[in-house]
Parts: C-alpha cells; sequence; structure tokens
C-alpha cells in the first residue's frame, strides 16, 4: 500500500470508531504517523544498513518487533496503545501474509525480496512498477474515496476545518472524552 492509502485507511476506520464513541482521545496526526512508522523506518534502513537485504519491508514489518512494541506499550505507556494497533494494522494493509519469511523475521533465517530495493533509484523503479497494478490501483482509490468521506465529515475542505485538525489533532464535530457533547 502507498503512503496515502494508509493514512486514508486508518483515517477513515479511526472516523468510524470515534463517530461510535469509541477512540475518542486518539490523535488523528499521531495515528498518521503510526499509519506510516514501518515504512519510516524500514525504508531508510533499506537504503543504509540493509541495502544488501534488496527489501524496503524489514524488520518493522515483522510479527517480532510489531509484538514487542506492543507489548511494551501496552506495560509501559498505555495510552498509547491505539497507536500501537495502527501500527500493526500496517502488516495487514501491506499483506504481510504474502510474504513470510519476513513477517516471521527473524525465525525464518532472511527477508523476503521481490524485487531489489537497496538504492534510492531501484526503490523508486519499483514503487513506479507497484502503482500501475490494477489490484493497488483499486486499493487506493477506495482509500481515496474514503479520505474524500473524512475530509467532508470533518470539513477538510474548509480552511478552519484543516486549521483545527493541525491545531487539535481531531476532526471538527468529532467529540473527544471530556468534550460537553460528549456527556
Amino acid at each position: 500500500m502507498l503512503p496515502l492509502g494508509h493514512i486514508a485507511y486508518t483515517w477513515a476506520g479511526l472516523t468510524w470508531l470515534q463517530s461510535r464513541g469509541h477512540a475518542r482521545t486518539v490523535d488523528y496526526r499521531a495515528a498518521a504517523l503510526a499509519a506510516l512508522l514501518p515504512d519510516l523506518v524500514d525504508k531508510p534502513l533499506s537504503l543504509t544498513l540493509l541495502s544488501d537485504s534488496g527489501t524496503s519491508q524489514g524488520v518493522c514489518h515483522t510479527l517480532l518487533v510489531q509484538g514487542l512494541l506492543t507489548l511494551g506499550i501496552s506495560r509501559f505507556k498505555p495510552r498509547w496503545l491505539p497507536y500501537a494497533l495502527i501500527g500493526n494494522s500496517h502488516l495487514l494493509a501491506d499483506q504481510m501474509w504474502k510474504y513470510p519469511q519476513t513477517l516471521f523475521f527473524p525465525f525464518s533465517g532472511k527477508l523476503d525480496s521481490w524485487q531489489f530495493m537497496g538504492t534510492p533509484r531501484a526503490m523508486l523503479s519499483a514503487y513506479a512498477e507497484i502503482a500501475t497494478r490494477p489490484a493497488i490501483l483499486a486499493v487506493e482509490a477506495v482509500g481515496l474515496a474514503l479520505l474524500g468521506w473524512v475530509a467532508r465529515r470533518g470539513r477538510l475542505h474548509h480552511r478552519q476545518g484543516i486549521a483545527h485538525l493541525l491545531r487539535t489533532g481531531r476532526l471538527e464535530g468529532n467529540p473527544q472524552e471530556g468534550d460537553a457533547e460528549c456527556e
């Protein structure tokens, strides 16, 4: 999944949950960061320390790292647990079950690599190829539609809606725990 898709699906799920009275304290800005975190760590690693692995889905795309991160957060920073779960959902969005060696690394012995991505040019070429696949285009189109729904619901088509999101981390009209409209 492309970066915008990760954010779109995360924000749509969060908007839906908040409209039903759940996850009211989750910050959309932090949720976007959590949705991208495995890529924000693994992409630079694949261009530097792990360039020989040939993949851009490295250690943060493994069950071990996601599990340890989630356990650590639930133990030491429980209020961050929604963000850990959002990071976990990145593995679902990237369909990591199709890459079992990466998913079960280090127990599998190596990371899956469908195409070398150890240089910026190779990574851009791979993403250009991915972006032409009909299945990816369909998933990303649904993501854009979901993002449109979130934007409309949060009034992000107005300057004040965007300012509210950037200032508070939540959408206009989505109640947060402690707001008068929630009580």
